[in-house]
């Protein structure tokens, strides 16, 4: 009687034991996957366009594991249920009795040391995914903030490019460009072109124009699937300057849906130096396809100098169009007598005059500055004048238009939009019309440097929107082409990548945007796109992030004069009262020396 008591009991703690551990392992296989994959949100790259990884190493590292467990627990059932055997089936033995008592201690005791494990390292996992995306929260939220492969547009060496980050409704038949701080190798971004030796001298080069696909990817994304466009499809070309690459791909996307395109560029590109420009393993970046196609010419929005007004002769020449223009028709270097002539600036004798055209805000504006130098500004730098006391006349040619106005005929010869409408001059919406105006100048040099008035996000200021633009605004008309993410920057502390670009804004007597009020352009502001800030947390383990914007020296008004000293506004909106003793405005204190914010 006591031997069916004993083991009646201990069928019934067997029952409660094995129960217990299949709800255990139930329960840890269902949250071993996400527990390791929430390190992996938000780090998907190009391996899935390129067919060379469809799984994220974290996450295949959390599917072993959960496979792991599961064998762990079949091993531990069936361990468990020989014990349960061998001791029902002793008959008295107490030999086989303490064997299967080892067997069961043994079995529990390797879960608990494996399950424990497990659960350290997820809880390591956990605090250091929460860590590096700076939040104490979940990893839902906390990746928001963060997009891999983008940091080089700002703080490594790409420029802007086009379209835009994240745009929507881009035209079906649009044109890719990417913009470079410093003139690159040619014969990284088109296969079977030949520098000859000669990376920045196109006069001995073997020329072709194919994509060369090892280091430029552009594919589509639809239903889930990734389609890379074929290399020969799409053609290349390039500015004077080496700066600018241009992908003419066939059209893009459907007439019935929109397509998603994404664009890698491999960290393997150089520049004409043979240095490497991208940061962080490659440049990768999103945009959306719309269904149209676009038919409407570009026009000119504003120029600078105003048609019949009088200005020292240090003024650069700008123009600033409707939209996006293809850089390589608008873009280019002046020599004395030949070189680029899409667009001229002429003296007295109508002679254009040599110096470069460069194109800024987005693709959007031109800046002519010439090449005879005429004095020096604040940073010591050369000023270039117009010739003085003259009549000065400057021209934009449109393109010749094709069989299918307003699209121009190729190889464009003037001015053309990204989808290679040509400009309408007139505004009379047909395209095809060139642009002219005229000014005058004297024999003075202007040499006042340029002052920040108005700045937003303020100094120190708390709780700023985490995709809250930043404005700063100037006194004066500024050179678009110095109002970059060159000489305009964005540091992070603690230190994370995030992107960011500059755009700019013409400003009237009243502080309304020209584009819209129609008045006439008194003052500019440079607009910072940015990465998402990441937001601070509280608690014992908050983070508290921080964001210093930096305008550099390297910022100029229209008379080329840089901004030296760094005049600008307190968190009050009075001056900082910089001298040349104390050069720096460092949260609106002066400085003698360069700041440093953190």
């Amino acid at each position: 009687m006591h031997v069916l008591i004993q083991k009646t009991l201990f069928r019934r703690a067997t029952l409660l034991l094995i129960s217990t551990a299949c709800f255990a392992l139930v329960f840890f296989i269902f949250n071993a996957g996400p527990v390791f994959a929430q390190a992996a949100e938000g780090l998907d790259q190009v391996g899935t366009a390129s067919g060379l990884m469809q799984t994220d190493l974290p996450t295949l590292i959390g599917n072993i594991i959960k496979v792991f467990l599961s064998i762990l627990g079949i091993i531990f059932l069936v361990l468990t249920l020989y014990a349960g055997y061998l001791w029902m089936t002793a008959g008295g033995d107490d030999e086989q009795v303490k064997k299967a008592k080892d067997v069961l201690i043994n079995a529990t005791i390797g879960l608990i040391i494996t399950l424990s494990a497990y659960a350290i390292t997820s809880f390591i996992i956990s605090r250091l995914t929460d860590a590096t995306s700076g939040t104490g929260g979940s990893s839902s939220s906390s990746w928001l903030s963060v997009e891999s492969l983008s940091g080089s547009l700002g703080a490594g060496g790409i420029q802007d490019h086009y379209p835009a980050r994240n745009a929507v409704d881009v035209a079906r038949n649009t044109k890719i460009f990417i913009t470079f701080k410093e003139a690159m190798d040619i014969e990284s971004f088109i296969s079977g072109y030949d520098t000859a030796g000669t990376p920045e001298d196109v006069t001995d080069d073997i020329a072709a124009t194919t994509l060369n696909d090892s280091n430029i990817l552009i594919y589509a994304s639809s239903g889930g699937e990734s389609t890379a466009l074929s290399s020969i499809d799409v053609s290349v070309s390039f500015t004077d300057d080496l700066k600018t690459f241009v992908f003419d791909p066939p059209l893009l996307g459907s007439s019935t849906e929109d397509v998603s395109y994404t664009v890698f560029v491999d960290d393997a590109i150089r520049n004409a130096n043979g240095g490497s420009v991208i940061n962080n393993g490659g440049y990768e970046w999103s945009f959306q396809v719309g269904t149209e196609i676009d038919l409407t010419p570009p026009t000119v929005r504003s120029v600078v100098p105003t048609a019949s007004g009088t200005y020292a002769r240090n003024i650069m020449v700008e123009v600033t169009f409707s939209e996006a223009m293809d850089p390589t028709t608008v873009s280019g270097i002046r020599e004395a007598t030949s070189g680029f002539d899409n667009l001229q600036v002429a003296g007295a004798d109508s002679v254009p005059v040599a110096g470069s055209y460069v194109i800024s805000n987005e693709y959007k504006t031109v800046t002519f500055t010439s090449d005879d130098p005429c004095g020096t500004n604040s940073c010591g730098e050369t000023i270039y004048c117009l010739p003085g006391a003259q009549a000065i006349s400057a021209l934009i040619n449109s393109a010749t238009l094709g069989t299918e106005p307003p699209q121009a005929v190729t190889p464009y010869d003037g001015a053309v939009d990204v989808v290679g409408n040509s400009l309408d001059g007139n505004g009379d919406g047909d395209g095809g019309d060139d642009y002219s105006w005229t000014f005058n100048t004297t024999n003075e040099v202007y040499l006042s440097a340029p002052e920040i008035t108005i700045i937003s996000p303020n100094i120190l200021e708390e709780n700023v929107a985490l995709d809250q633009d930043v404005l700063v605004t100037f006194d004066s008309i500024m050179m678009s082409s110095s109002l970059t993410n060159s000489n305009i920057t964005i540091t992070p502390s603690p230190t994370h990548e995030i992107w960011y670009s500059v755009s700019v804004n013409s400003l009237d007597s009243t502080g309304g945007d020209v584009s819209t009020t129609g008045a006439t352009a008194v003052a500019s502001q440079a607009e910072v796109s940015h990465g998402v800030f990441l937001a601070s947390t509280s608690g014992e383990d908050g983070i508290t992030f921080l964001y210093a914007t930096n305008v550099l020296s390297g910022v100029k008004n229209q008379y080329q004069n840089c901004f030296v000293p760094g005049e600008g506004p307190t968190a009050t909106g009075s001056s900082c009262m910089t001298s040349s003793e104390y050069p720096f405005c460092c949260n609106g204190v002066p400085s003698a020396t360069i700041c440093s914010l953190f």
